[in-house]
């Protein structure tokens, strides 16, 4: 699993971002939270995922999927606002059925929010950013509470 280079949005600095860490990115200029966007499959899921020590949003999605192409961008946005908070785990079912098995995800996109690697919150299909971010939100502060 290759990690990505995610450029910092307060510095401009870009950094390179592992698909596991210890802890959380944070720009290695400014110190900020940089947000935390990686690619899972059957075989990494574990050390990326659950392995994570914040919550994780997992989006389980296919190449061929219109709703799921409409909704990474705003996934993305979300992750970018919750930088810190909130790991981005997006998954191919195509190329990785044990974990859709394993969540039993009937249609896709499904996404779901883990908190030490059990499901928190569960939402299907594609709905706009603001319903996604009170979604994740609720979500959020029910697992933490």
């Amino acid at each position: 699993m290759v990690g990505g280079l995610i450029r910092c949005e307060h510095c401009g600095q870009a950094n390179r971002v592992p698909a596991a860490a210890a802890g959380t990115p944070r720009c290695g200029k400014c110190h900020q939270p940089l947000p935390w966007i990686a690619d899972a499959d059957d075989t990494t899921f574990g050390e990326v995922a659950e392995a994570a020590r914040i919550p994780v949003l997992v989006d389980l999605w296919a190449p061929w999927c219109g709703p799921c192409r409409m909704i990474s961008p705003a996934l993305e946005q979300l992750a970018r606002g919750l930088a810190g908070r909130i790991k981005l785990v997006k998954v191919n079912v195509d190329t990785s059925p044990q974990i859709s098995r394993r969540f039993d995800a009937q249609a896709i996109p499904t996404l779901l929010i883990l908190r030490g690697g059990q499901v928190a919150a569960r939402q299907t299909g594609a709905v706009p950013l603001a319903a996604l971010r009170t979604w994740v939100d609720n979500a959020l502060g029910s697992a933490a509470g």
